[in-house]
């Protein structure tokens, strides 16, 4: 019996921990970068359109600086820490711990020490383009920076990835 109790404590220490790490649904609090870094928070909402959700069970490979940051899912956030200066960021396919088609996504952003920002990956139906006898689905990708005033709002609602 002794034995099962030490047992306990350290699962119950886990559990408590593993539960401050989830993200709620409903709530999103940015984490605070250290002073002589920053940090850039990548998401993925659903898209606004009516139906059903484009390419929900793809995902790009986020690349900064050719080095690989995550796959970025579908309703899903997370951040990455960068030194302050300017970086490259691409979102791909041409990797392999991506799923995702889609032409490749390239933008530069600045980052200073201490600095919060957040980059939207928004992924909607071309509807315009888009008829009945069409064999393949038309996409609008965009990769936008965002206010944080928005972006808290929008990534609040979606699951923080590991």
């Amino acid at each position: 019996m002794p034995a099962i109790r030490s047992l306990r404590l350290p699962l119950l220490g886990l559990l408590v921990l593993s539960a401050g790490c989830a993200s709620s649904p409903g709530y999103f609090e940015p984490a605070q970068p250290a002073a002589d870094s920053a940090l850039v928070y990548f998401y993925r909402p659903k898209a606004d359109n009516p139906g059903m959700q484009p390419l929900r069970g793809s995902y790009p490979d986020v690349q900064i600086d050719g080095r690989s940051v995550g796959q970025l899912k579908f309703n899903s956030h997370f951040a990455a820490s960068l030194a302050p200066g300017a970086h490259q960021v691409r979102i791909t396919g041409l990797s392999k711990a991506a799923d995702w088609e889609p032409r490749d996504i390239e933008q530069r952003v600045s980052v200073k020490a201490g600095e919060v920002k957040y980059l939207k990956l928004d992924v909607r139906f071309n509807l315009s383009e888009m008829n009945l006898g069409q064999p393949k689905p038309s996409y609008l990708i965009y990769l936008t920076p965002m206010r944080t005033e928005e972006a808290r709002y929008e990534i609040r609602d979606t699951e923080a990835q590991n």
